[in-house]
């Protein structure tokens, strides 16, 4: 006798680290399956199957399997991820990467559209990948990294804010501050930077003066308002990690503000955080939590049970500094480090960054987090995308070109 049992997960599994898995009892035991598992299980009563046996254990002559199944009263979970969407990028993610995540927003929202992470793991059969190096079970959109220049950001948002955006260094490819050498990306002297060309070139002395101009209270407020160190609920229990954001105290130290200034230092963030920053800046300065889940379903029927309401929205910084910022984001890919970022059809905008890490390898190179934060289209956005590449150190593509390989496959959904 043959009786069909739905799948639980896809033949091809989706977005496997953010719904998880189960153990062998089917019990969540990671990601949403594990957050939200007495709702999804319910009672979990199980199908059935009754024989009428003789004292030999054989089928009585005559009798047949009665088939039961239990009545469901577990709910379903309506998430905010686009099926096409998920696919997509995780197609560009294959073909590029080998560890690290991708995040895609829906930028007036801050939906969640897309939650890639690598190396992947396949949910009906988890003890393959228990040996298996770089992590496959951690879900790197929820994990915190040090971030490099894609804080910059926030520190041009505070800038122009406060009107501090006229700031003009000059840069000799490095800075010191209380003895302290604080070099730019290959000592690279960039001359006379102002704050577009600052982004554009990734200049750390501009960024280091700048934060200097600011003074330690603002750039913590700014980094503050805009989610950084602070955890983020995905549903249930299932929170992202709150990174960490250097005490007060801590940036009376001269070198410590330089450091937190372009994104060094003890500042630790998760990509669902800088997803947040950056669409911030997509989304006329309003801040808007990320989301997972739009509703619950009767599992039967379909139909809505109850909706999610959105997280708050708030008014971070302006409409007009927004529109400065989108300008100058998209100048560092038409002019600056992200040209790799530009997408075959239309314009992007963003930020690069690469963070030390302090971990090496055996012959003594550094492993560095790659990272690209930024919107498309670049002058009215309708995707906040975040690539980080975490651990490398010759990565087959650059941050920048999988973003921008990302944005041309959004752009082509649409068509």
């Amino acid at each position: 006798y043959i009786y069909t049992v739905p799948r639980r997960y896809c033949t091809v599994p989706l977005c496997q680290h953010l719904i998880g898995y189960l153990d062998g009892d089917g019990k969540g035991v990671a990601g949403l399956e594990a957050a939200l598992n007495d709702l999804l299980a319910g009672s979990q009563a199980r199908d059935t199957v009754t024989c009428s046996v003789t004292g030999q254990g054989r089928l009585v002559e005559g009798a047949e399997p009665v088939y039961t199944q239990a009545a469901g009263d577990g709910a379903g979970v309506q998430l905010t991820i686009s099926r096409p969407v998920q696919r997509a990028v995780e197609a560009v993610a294959a073909e590029t990467m080998t560890s690290g995540c991708i995040l895609v927003l829906d930028a007036a929202t801050a939906q969640v559209r897309a939650s890639v992470s690598l190396p992947g793991y396949d949910p009906e059969d988890v003890s393959a990948s228990l040996d298996a190096p770089d992590s496959p079970f951690l879900d790197r959109t929820l994990a915190a990294y040090a971030v490099g220049s894609v804080f910059k950001p926030v520190l041009a948002a505070a800038a122009i804010e406060a009107g501090e955006e006229d700031l003009v260094v000059e840069c000799p490819g490095y800075t010191v501050v209380d003895g302290q050498v604080f070099r730019c990306a290959s000592g690279t002297a960039h001359g006379t930077v102002d704050l577009a060309a600052a982004l554009e070139k990734s200049c750390n002395g501009y960024f280091i003066r700048l934060g200097q101009a600011l003074g330690a209270d603002a750039v913590l407020e700014a980094a503050a308002r805009l989610g950084f160190g602070q955890s983020v609920s995905v549903a249930g229990s299932l929170r992202g990690a709150a990174g960490e954001l250097p005490g007060r105290d801590t940036l009376d130290t001269p070198g410590q503000l330089a450091n937190f200034s372009f994104g060094q230092g003890q500042l630790l963030a998760t990509p669902l955080q800088v997803a947040a920053m950056m669409n911030a800046i997509a989304a006329d300065g309003v801040y808007r939590t990320p989301s997972f889940v739009l509703a619950t379903l009767d599992e039967s029927t379909g139909q809505v049970k109850e909706s999610v309401p959105p997280p708050a929205a708030r008014q971070v910084f302006s409409a007009d500094t927004a529109q400065k910022l989108r300008e100058l984001l998209a100048g560092v890919v038409t002019e600056g480090t992200g040209h790799e970022g530009a997408p075959v059809h239309g314009a992007s905008a963003g930020k690069t960054g690469t963070a030390q890490t302090g971990q090496f390898t055996a012959d003594g190179q550094e492993k560095m987090n790659l990272w690209f934060a930024g919107f498309c289209p670049a002058d009215q956005p309708a995707y906040t995308v975040v690539v980080l590449q975490d651990g490398q150190t010759d990565p087959a593509c650059s941050s920048a070109a999988i973003f921008g390989q990302v944005c041309e496959a959004l752009w082509l959904l649409e068509q």
